[in-house]
């Protein structure tokens, strides 16, 4: 199959909109990285049509069967800028029917209005997922996507800097899954392993699937502040604070372009590299390691399953 990306960014830049964008990652990337166009300036990027690219040699899609896609991590999918690339934006998913495309946004607002006609209930490739860093932000987009017709729903508390009280949106049945993460670059604000912690509690009253996936640089523990500066040790801590949970699986209908059903043994199946992953806790979230090489030289990958067992096998170890 060879080495696929687990992100799509068919538009970079971004324009700030709410308190959790004081500090945003991909504008401190762009400086770090020497970006030359301004971050709050959106543009179409030349990875606009990834998930249509295949390989020379096989003419198979780069992006498998079953594979995750998480889209426009260095923008937003509803924002005003991209409105001239959205229906293209829309066939290439509709193409790609066999994959699973994770979308994201602080717009919820703009999302009726921005589909696609032949929308109907939602397509069963797609996870809406509303972004929000604290109550104010969440009681103002939450009800603009329990209303929205879709097949999946979920959200993405980061950069988590308040309590949230989501129970509103749990009671609905319309969430399957909830993430949280800290913050992170330029000046980040900390984040309360209390208000996680809330957040867990809810998700496992209503038995929603829960990941904290980073601590964030600035953890508040019993009053306590720690400094955590490497976003895999953040993982780990988040790992070892045992408040992630995944209840079912999600069943998404991935069908080929012409409506055919995929046989189980043609979707993607995830690997994980036991040096780097081991105790990642966003494993239940990810689309696996590509084995690129750049976190060790000689990746051991191993399938989920195996995963789980010898991530269990090793946590027990630590604890005798």
């Amino acid at each position: 199959m060879g080495k696929q990306a687990d992100k799509w960014n068919p538009w970079h830049g971004c324009t700030k909109c709410s308190p959790g964008c004081q500090n945003c990652y991909m504008y401190a990337l762009d400086e770090m990285r020497g970006v030359a166009k301004p971050s709050d300036k959106c543009y179409k990027t030349t990875s606009f049509n990834y998930p249509l690219s295949k390989y020379r040699a096989t003419k198979e899609y780069k992006v498998p069967s079953g594979a995750k896609l998480m889209v426009n991590m260095t923008s937003d999918t509803f924002i005003e800028d991209a409105d001239a690339w959205r229906d293209d934006f829309w066939k290439i998913i509709k193409k790609r029917s066999d994959v699973i495309f994770w979308l994201l946004t602080k717009r919820p607002e703009r999302i009726k209005d921005h589909l696609p006609a032949d929308w109907n209930d939602g397509y069963e490739n797609v996870s809406m997922n509303i972004t929000c860093e604290n109550q104010e932000m969440f009681d103002k987009r939450i009800d603009y996507l329990l209303s929205l017709p879709a097949k999946h729903k979920g959200l993405c508390l980061a950069p988590l800097i308040s309590d949230i009280d989501i129970e509103y949106a749990l009671k609905s049945g319309e969430i399957e899954n909830v993430s949280v993460g800290g913050e992170n670059y330029n000046n980040p604000r900390p984040c309360d392993y209390s208000w996680v912690k809330h957040i867990a509690e809810t998700c496992a009253k209503y038995k929603i699937n829960f990941s904290w996936y980073e601590t964030g640089t600035y953890l508040i523990y019993n009053d306590k502040k720690y400094y955590i500066r490497s976003k895999q040790e953040q993982s780990i801590q988040a790992y070892f604070a045992h408040l992630n949970q995944k209840y079912y699986d999600i069943a998404y209908d991935l069908r080929y372009e012409d409506g055919s059903i995929i046989e189980q043994n043609k979707l993607y199946e995830p690997k994980f590299n036991l040096y780097h992953c081991i105790f990642c806790s966003n494993q239940d979230n990810c689309s696996g390691c590509t084995g690129c090489g750049n976190c060790c030289v000689k990746p051991m990958l191993v399938s989920k399953d195996e995963f789980k067992q010898i991530q269990n096998m090793e946590e027990r170890k630590l604890r005798e």
